[in-house]
C-alpha cells in the first residue's frame, strides 16, 4: 500500500517539490498529469513544451485517436495535465545543473531563472538530430548539405484563414494565403531540428521581423529607379524570382500578396451560428425569460451591419445577455449611429447611460450578445474578424473599416493612426486596407516598454497588460483613406510632394528590406506543403514551400533508412527528377504506408535505393557536386548529385543525467528497469532518452506512468529524506 508523501519543509532560497520532471514531450506531460493526480507537488521544466511530437504532421498509432497531428496530441496531454494544476507547475525553462544535497537530501535543479528542490527526479529529455560526420559536411552545410527541406521556427507566424497564426498551430484543415492571393489547403508538414543560423528579415511598412532558415526561398524583386528629375516617380521592377533568405540584402524588395478572394453575402441567418429556436422567422434562445425579445433570424449584410461590427471591434463588449458599446460622452455622433443601427438591424430597445465621461449604449439580448462574442471575440486583445467577413466585397468592407477606425483611430499631423491590443485585428486591418488599394504601415509596441513611462489620461494612470499594434496610413494614401472615413486629412492639402517608401503594384505590396541579421538558433523548424501553389505567406512576405524548390530539376540523395528518411525522399520527388536513398543496412525500414509510397516512386524511376553503403565524403566547389561512397555503385565510388539530405537518427539527450551519476548504455541511452528506475535512487527516466527498443509516444507514456508510481512509492518508503 502506498503512503501519501508528506508535505516537504520549505528550503531557504529554493522552491520545493515531490517530483521534478525534466522534459515536456509526451512522456513528460503524461508524467506530470499522473503525478499531480496523485497529489504530489510537481514541477515540469522544458525549453520546448510539447517536445518533438509537435513536429509530426500525422499520428495514427496512439490508442484512442484514429488520427491527429502531433501538436494536437501534445495539446491534449498538456490540457489533461493542467486539469490538476493545483498540484502542478509547468515552466518553460532549461535545466542546466542537477545535484543531490547529501546522502539523505533532496535533488537541487538549477535553471537560468531559479533554483528548485525535489525528493525525486524524472528525465524525459528525448533526443536531438544526429549529424553526418564525414569530410565536406561542415564546408557544404546549407550549401547542398541539408537537415531539412524547409523551414521556419515554430513560433514564426504565417497568414491562415484571413488571420495570423504561429506555424506550429497549423493543422491539416488549415487554409493558408498563397502567392496567388488566395487561401489554399495545407497538404502536409515537414519538420526537423535545426542547429545553426536563422535569418531575421525586417521590411519597411510591415515592421515585425520574420525568422527563417538561410536556405528558405523568398519571393523577391529589384527596383529600377527612373532617370532625371522624376526618378522618384518612374520606378520599375524586375521579374520576381526565388532567392534564398540568406542571400537577401538590405534594399532588396520582397512581395506580399493582396488577398483576392471575394465571396458576397447579402444575408446571414443567426441560427447558422448559434443554437436557438425559430418561431415565425424570429430567433429566440433555448432558455427564455419574461424579458426575452425575439430577434430576426435573417440579417442583411450591408454597410450598416458592417459599420456596427466595426464599432464593436473597437468599443464593444458582450456579457451574458447584454451587448455594450462605450464612447466618450463627446462622441455623440457615433453614439447616435450605434443606437440607430441596433434598433434598425435587430429591432431591439436601445438603452444609454452616462457615467462621468463615458456613455454606455446597450441592448438586452442573449442571442445578439452571443453572436457578437462568438464571431468577433470578447476582449480587446482577442478580437478578430471572421474569415467570411474578410472575403466580402471590398466595397462593403469600407464601412467595416470606418466603424473600427472611428472607435480606435485618430488623425495625427501626417497620417491616420489606428491602435489595438489585438494582434489579429491589426494584421486583418492591414489586409482590409490592401484590398482597398491602400498600403498601410504596421508596428508593434511592447507592453514592457509602454509601462516604463506610465501615461496619465484624464488624471488616471494607465497600465498596459498587452502589447499595442499601430496601423498607419500616410503618404499617397491619405486621400483614399479620407474618402473611406469621411474625414479629410488636413496634411493632404498642405504637402508639396509625396515620397514612396513601398509600392502597391499588380496585386502585390512591394516592400524594401530594411535589415538582414543572422541569429543563432537550436531547436525545431517546420514547413508546410501547399499542393499546386507550393507557396505560403510568412507574415510579411511570400516564401516557397521549402528549399526543395532550390533543388528543382537536380539530383539529390537522402542518407538514412528510417521512416523520416523515406518521408524526406518522398517530399523531394516533388522537385527532383532523381532521389537516391543511401542506407548502410540491408533494407530501409519506413512504416508500411510510406514503404508503399516509396515503392511506387521506385517504379516511376524517381527514387533509387543504394543499400549496404555509407557516404564517406562530400565534394563540391561552391556547392555540393558529388558524394564518395565506401563501395562502388554501378562501377563507381563517386556519385554525382547536387544535394545531400541527412536523416540518420537521433542522439539521446542524457548528458544532464550522466553528470548526476545515472548509467547509460553505449548509445548514451539511460538504462532503466521495468519500473522506469535508474541506478540512482529517486531518479527515473521515460521516453526516447531511455534504452527501450521501441521509440513510440505510447511507449514513452507507459514508461512515464511507471516512473511516477515508482517515485510515489519511493517517497512513501523513505520518510527520512530531508530537504533543507
Amino acid at each position: 500500500m502506498f503512503i501519501m508523501p508528506k508535505k516537504m519543509k520549505e528550503a531557504k532560497g529554493s522552491e520545493m517539490y515531490d517530483l521534478i520532471i525534466i522534459g515536456g514531450g509526451c512522456a513528460g506531460l503524461a508524467a506530470a498529469m499522473y503525478s499531480a493526480r496523485l497529489e504530489m507537488k510537481t514541477l515540469l521544466l522544458a525549453d520546448n513544451m510539447g517536445g518533438t511530437i509537435t513536429l509530426t504532421d500525422l499520428v495514427e498509432n496512439y490508442p484512442g485517436f484514429i488520427r491527429l497531428t502531433g501538436q494536437e496530441l501534445a495539446d491534449k496531454l498538456k490540457e489533461h495535465a493542467l486539469d490538476y494544476k493545483q498540484n502542478l507547475q509547468l515552466k518553460e525553462e532549461r535545466a542546466d545543473e542537477i545535484k543531490k544535497l547529501g546522502k539523505e537530501g533532496c535533488f537541487e535543479v538549477k535553471t537560468g531563472e531559479g533554483t528548485y528542490s525535489s525528493k525525486t527526479i524524472l528525465f524525459a529529455t528525448g533526443t536531438m538530430w544526429r549529424e553526418l560526420k564525414v569530410p565536406g559536411h561542415d564546408k557544404f552545410k546549407n550549401k547542398g548539405v541539408q537537415y531539412c527541406a524547409l523551414c521556419l521556427p515554430p513560433d514564426e507566424s504565417i497568414i491562415t484563414n484571413s488571420a495570423i497564426r504561429e506555424i506550429k498551430d497549423v493543422t491539416p484543415v488549415t487554409n493558408v494565403l498563397t502567392l496567388e492571393g488566395r487561401f489554399k489547403p495545407v497538404g502536409g508538414f515537414t519538420n526537423i531540428n535545426h542547429s545553426g543560423k536563422l535569418v531575421k528579415i525586417k521590411t519597411r511598412m510591415f515592421r515585425e521581423p520574420v525568422l527563417l532558415t538561410p536556405n528558405h526561398p523568398v519571393y523577391a524583386t529589384n527596383v529600377i529607379k527612373g532617370q532625371g528629375i522624376n526618378y522618384w516617380k518612374d520606378f520599375k521592377f524586375t521579374e520576381p524570382e526565388w532567392v534564398e533568405a540568406g542571400k537577401l540584402k538590405e534594399g532588396r524588395l520582397v512581395l506580399y500578396p493582396v488577398p483576392k478572394e471575394v465571396e458576397n453575402r447579402d444575408f446571414i441567418k443567426l441560427s447558422d451560428f448559434i443554437e436557438a429556436d425559430i418561431e415565425e422567422n424570429n430567433i429566440i434562445p433555448k432558455r427564455s425569460t419574461h424579458t426575452t425579445r425575439p430577434v430576426p433570424d435573417k440579417i442583411k449584410i450591408d454597410g450598416n451591419f458592417l459599420r456596427l461590427v466595426g464599432y464593436f471591434l473597437s468599443e464593444g463588449s458582450s456579457y451574458k445577455h447584454t451587448l455594450n458599446f462605450y464612447f466618450n460622452s463627446k462622441e455623440l455622433e457615433y453614439t447616435k449611429d450605434v443606437e440607430s443601427l441596433l434598433g434598425t438591424i435587430f429591432g431591439l430597445e436601445v438603452h444609454s447611460q452616462i457615467t462621468g465621461r463615458v456613455q454606455r449604449t446597450l441592448v438586452y439580448s442573449r442571442i445578439v450578445a452571443r453572436f457578437f462574442k462568438q464571431e468577433l471575440g470578447s476582449h480587446a486583445h482577442n478580437k478578430s474578424i471572421p474569415h467570411w467577413m474578410m472575403i466580402l466585397p471590398p466595397e462593403k468592407q469600407k464601412d467595416l473599416i470606418k466603424g473600427t477606425w472611428r472607435g480606435d483611430g485618430c488623425v495625427r499631423e501626417k497620417d491616420f493612426c489606428y491602435v489595438t491590443s489585438s494582434r489579429q485585428l491589426a494584421y486583418q486591418m492591414r489586409d482590409l486596407l490592401l484590398r482597398q488599394g491602400i498600403l498601410p504601415s504596421i508596428e508593434k509596441r511592447n507592453r514592457s516598454v509602454l509601462n516604463k513611462n506610465v501615461p496619465v489620461i484624464e488624471g488616471r494612470k494607465v497600465h498596459f497588460n498587452h502589447d499595442k499594434y499601430h496601423v498607419y496610413v500616410s503618404g499617397p494614401y491619405l486621400e483614399k483613406m479620407s474618402g473611406i472615413l469621411d474625414t479629410s486629412h488636413p496634411y493632404a492639402k498642405k504637402r508639396r510632394n509625396v515620397m514612396n517608401y513601398a509600392w502597391l503594384k499588380d496585386g502585390f505590396a512591394i516592400l524594401p528590406i530594411k535589415s538582414v541579421e543572422f541569429v543563432d538558433y537550436e531547436g525545431p523548424v517546420i514547413d508546410i506543403g501547399v499542393p499546386e501553389s507550393n507557396t505560403f505567406v510568412a507574415k510579411n512576405f511570400i516564401v516557397h514551400n521549402c528549399d526543395g524548390a532550390l533543388f528543382r530539376n537536380k539530383v539529390v540523395a537522402v542518407v538514412g533508412g528510417s521512416d523520416s528518411a523515406a518521408k524526406e525522399a518522398l517530399v523531394l520527388t516533388r522537385y527532383c527528377p532523381k532521389v537516391y536513398i543511401i542506407y548502410r543496412g540491408d533494407q530501409i525500414h519506413p512504416e508500411p504506408p510510406n514503404m508503399v509510397r516509396v515503392q511506387n516512386e521506385i517504379k516511376k524511376g524517381k527514387i533509387e535505393i543504394i543499400n549496404h553503403t555509407n557516404v564517406t565524403e562530400i565534394r563540391g566547389d561552391k556547392f555540393v557536386t558529388s558524394v564518395v561512397l565506401d563501395k562502388p555503385y554501378k562501377g563507381k565510388k563517386e556519385l554525382p548529385l547536387q544535394g545531400v539530405f541527412v536523416s540518420i537518427g537521433h542522439l539521446p539527450l542524457s548528458d544532464l543525467a550522466k553528470k548526476l551519476g545515472v548509467k547509460t548504455n553505449e548509445e548514451n541511452e539511460i538504462i532503466i528497469d521495468r519500473n522506469s528506475a535508474t541506478n540512482v535512487p529517486g531518479v527515473y527516466a521515460a521516453g526516447d532518452v531511455c534504452d527501450t527498443q521501441f521509440k513510440q509516444a505510447i511507449v514513452g507514456v507507459g514508461e512515464a506512468v511507471s516512473a511516477v508510481y515508482s517515485a510515489y512509492k519511493y517517497i512513501g518508503d523513505h520518510p527520512e529524506i530531508i530537504c533543507v
